[in-house]
């Protein structure tokens, strides 16, 4: 016998087989993008955790009866459009093992008049629903499925009251609701989805009470009669063009832990004259306040780092606008900050580069002295950021002050901060707080 030729089979067996028990465990773990055809009519796919997608269906579909399990492997979510415009559909039953429902799931299934959606699904995206016999069977008012997700509304009131134990109102939930002119909210919201509020042109005023994480985007775009926002300091995130078209919002009380304004956020609120920006934000994204017409000022705190192209373009009232950030990045247009806006920077900043790239008038920014943290205020929090600086300096630790930290931190003016900068902010605060 060949011996050396046996090796070699061998070799070849041995390295097959293990390429095929390698590419079997990678399919557990990765993104399977081939799609299967399960009982005829529902196509699916494997999930980069081992999980079935239901994708899409085929356009003659009368009952789509979704199983919990397809081959071994849980069903977990059906994709947004899956089933969208089947007109044939009539029935779908959908098992406790879906945990998320995409946007437009099921719109237009203008047959569709059984659908049962178990307490199971934690999300639920725009519109699934729009469209069908069985939403417009549905009793006037809240339309809730799944784990108290605010579907639809299919109401005529114009004094809202949204049910106690909702979590999330889903994407175009209340969009064109003319009828509506208030809105209560529940503290146990947490997710506005996006275009939940959409085109509600008499809703006058709205509160996002505490607990609320999330406003998605265009939430409430073109609501034209909202004057008045105030969002709890909860919200991290609200989305791109959220209050875009908002013509008769006056005054909006950003939250204190938001991170970044988004692009067209606050978009032709031509009736805002204030605002102001927390000092959480490190970003304004492009066309956030684009044509504010009646925005006057705004003060981007040193936490800002980035002003986005046409952040601020079309705001003719504007007559001041000031970066404490001297890094900031300002996109490069002469339209990012409109040009009847005086410039306020300091020295050697980007703002003054900008302003003289454009011929801006450009003045010196002076911080208040002691307002470390830029609440307006002179209190015990600038007193121990005073102290954290020094203590850094002190021990040697690497730690750079920022332009603005030595101008609002340095009250002595010996250049340097240190705990004689630190008396002087209690001392200030103690004689505050007794002529109170």
């Amino acid at each position: 016998m060949n011996y050396n030729l046996l090796k070699k089979i061998l070799i070849y067996i041995l390295t097959g087989v293990l390429i095929f028990m390698l590419t079997m465990n990678a399919g557990v773990v990765a993104d399977d993008t081939e799609e299967y055809l399960y009982n005829g009519n529902i196509y699916y796919q494997i999930n980069e955790y081992g999980n079935v997608v239901i994708t899409r269906s085929r356009a003659s579909v009368t009952e789509a009866d979704i199983p919990s399990e397809i081959d071994g492997r849980i069903v977990t979510e059906i994709k947004g459009s899956a089933f969208r415009d089947r007109t044939r559909l009539i029935k779908v039953i959908i098992p406790d093992t879906i945990k998320t429902i995409g946007d437009y799931a099921f719109h237009q299934c203008i047959r569709l008049e059984t659908v049962e959606i178990p307490d199971s699904v934690e999300y639920i995206g725009w519109n699934i629903l729009e469209s069908t016999p069985w939403l417009e069977s549905q009793p006037e008012g809240c339309v809730i499925a799944g784990d108290n997700i605010l579907i639809a509304y299919t109401g005529s009131e114009t004094n809202v009251v949204i049910p106690y134990g909702v979590k999330i109102i889903a994407g175009c939930a209340f969009e064109g609701c003319t009828s509506m002119m208030s809105v209560e909210i529940p503290e146990t919201v947490r997710e506005i989805g996006g275009l939940a509020f959409s085109g509600c042109t008499q809703l006058t005023e709205c509160n996002i009470p505490y607990g609320t994480e999330t406003i998605g985007s265009y939430a409430f775009h073109w609501c034209a009669a909202l004057q008045k926002v105030d969002i709890a300091d909860s919200v991290t995130t609200i989305g791109n063009h959220a209050f875009a078209g908002c013509s008769s919002l006056i005054s909006i009380k950003l939250p204190m832990g938001l991170q970044r304004i988004e692009t067209a956020a606050f978009y032709e609120c031509s009736s805002l004259t204030t605002i102001n920006i927390p000092g959480s934000v490190s970003e304004i994204s492009s066309q956030a306040f684009y044509r504010c017409v009646s925005l006057s000022e705004v003060t981007l705190n040193s936490t800002v780092t980035s002003v986005g192209t046409d952040a601020f373009s079309g705001c003719s009232g504007m007559q001041r606008i000031v970066f404490f950030n001297s890094d900031c990045f300002i996109a490069d247009s002469g339209a990012t900050v409109d040009p009847n806006a005086v410039i306020y920077g300091l020295r050697e900043s980007t703002a003054q580069r900008y302003a003289q790239s454009y011929s801006r008038q450009f003045v010196l920014a002076v911080p208040m002295a002691g307002d470390l943290n830029e609440d307006g205020t002179i209190d015990l929090d600038d007193a121990v950021i005073i102290l954290g600086i020094y203590a850094n300096s002190a021990s040697n630790v690497a730690y750079e002050i920022s332009d603005f930290e030595l101008i609002a931190g340095d009250l002595d003016v010996n250049g340097s901060i240190g705990i004689d900068d630190a008396t002087e902010v209690l001392r200030i605060y103690s004689q505050s707080a007794v002529n109170q």
